[in-house]
């Protein structure tokens, strides 16, 4: 019998004393159409900025399901930024993706698993002009530069 493994996500709602940056941190459970929220032990976390709350959910995934970490920071232009993290059952990264500028952009992973962002962005209708889904160049450079 295979014992689960356990997967920490954040919850973060927190902004600055004047209202100038803020930081979200979401977690949710995908499980086939379903998106839920995780549920678990919560523990009390510091935030980052003084104003919001914060804590840390513990939970364990059923097989086949997927957890989501979504992480925005807000600047005081009110330009969002930030990543979206995909974790398969077991706890592994499969899928980071940066949203920068209204616009997605694999930075880790495999795009195979585009279905189950794009459930999660429509779900939360995260607005966005566009997505590549282009992997990120790996190729170690093996030869020195010589003029």
């Amino acid at each position: 019998m295979k014992t689960k493994k356990e997967i920490e996500l954040f919850y973060e709602r927190s902004r600055s004393r004047r209202n100038l940056h803020a930081k979200r941190r979401l977690a949710y459970i995908i499980c086939g159409d379903n998106i839920i929220e995780p549920t678990g032990i919560k523990t009390k976390i510091k935030t980052l900025y003084a104003v919001g709350e914060a804590y840390s959910i513990k939970t364990v995934l059923p097989e086949n399901c997927y957890a989501a970490q979504i992480d925005l920071v807000m600047n005081l232009r009110k330009r969002v930024k930030g990543y979206v993290y995909i974790y398969d059952h077991e706890g592994k990264l499969v899928l980071r993706m940066k949203y920068h500028k209204l616009k997605f952009r694999v930075s880790y992973g495999d795009s195979r698993y585009r279905d189950i962002f794009l459930r999660l962005i429509n779900f939360l209708k995260i607005p966005y002009k566009n997505i590549n889904w282009r992997s990120p160049k790996t190729t170690p450079i093996t030869e020195p530069f010589s003029p």
